[in-house]
């Protein structure tokens, strides 16, 4: 998916690099677009219990926050922080057809067709082509995000998958471990400025911002446009070939 995000290349040389690093979730498929649609449905069903639907939405995302401490992230999740927070909107009066609708859209998201963006294939097969060590890293439910990855058919171009509770640095540097990597020698790619750049830059790594069209709330930060290791692409293939055009690959 191409956007029109401004071109930002890396103001430092980029060195020899151990393990390149791909975002999943509306880096190389859409998933955001999809909780915001199930959201826009959520919002009808409260309308009888409210005056505005925007208090729906204020409060869903307020208890889908307070919750991630609990269920993490995911449709799973999501779908508890929907059905608390109908019963909490309705004060109980909540039904069980509407629970089951709930219920419903949850099945939904997670049995639909994923495909990946355009353009998508043919960047990682250059990635491939490179011979370096590439991952996708992705963070949330374990089941959830085996079954995603293997439906987009994408497993063949990565040496592996990680799938992690949360993308921060102490779970990125565990991983660098694991991967034999330098944090130096480590570049991500990714939408989420706040999970896939500012991680990756505190611990000395590059990072590469993919902007997506669809940005959940909670994954919005500043980027650090002044930082050298911090470079903007508006999509997947140009981000590779920034990585090749310094020597990355």
């Amino acid at each position: 998916m191409a956007t029109d995000a401004p071109f930002q290349p890396f103001a430092e040389a980029l060195g020899p690099v151990e393990l390149v690093g791909l975002d999943a979730d509306d880096t190389l498929w859409e998933t955001e677009g999809n909780f915001q649609n199930i959201q826009a449905r959520f919002e009808e069903l409260m309308a009888p219990y409210l005056a505005s639907d925007a208090v729906a939405a204020a409060h869903l995302d307020d208890v889908e926050r307070r919750n991630l401490e609990v269920f993490g992230y995911g449709v799973k999740g999501f779908t508890l922080s929907m059905i608390e927070t109908a019963i909490m909107l309705s004060d109980g009066a909540v039904g069980g057809d509407e629970i089951a609708r709930i219920l419903g859209w949850s099945r939904e998201m997670l049995t639909n067709a994923l495909e990946p963006y355009p353009g998508v294939v043919d960047a990682l097969e250059v990635l491939a082509d490179s011979g370096l060590q590439r991952s996708i890293i992705t963070k949330g439910d374990l089941f959830e995000q085996e079954t995603k990855v293997a439906a987009s058919g994408l497993a063949e171009w990565f040496d592996g998958v990680e799938i992690l509770p949360e993308k921060d640095v102490a779970h990125y540097r565990s991983l660098l471990r694991r991967w034999g990597a330098d944090g130096e020698r480590f570049v991500m790619v990714g939408n989420s400025v706040r999970s896939d750049i500012l991680p990756v830059i505190e611990l000395g790594g590059w990072a590469i911002w993919v902007p997506s069209a669809n940005q959940w709330a909670h994954e919005v930060a500043e980027p650090p446009w002044d930082h050298p290791r911090f470079a903007v692409t508006p999509s997947l293939a140009k981000a590779v070939a920034l990585c090749a055009s310094q020597q990355a690959i």
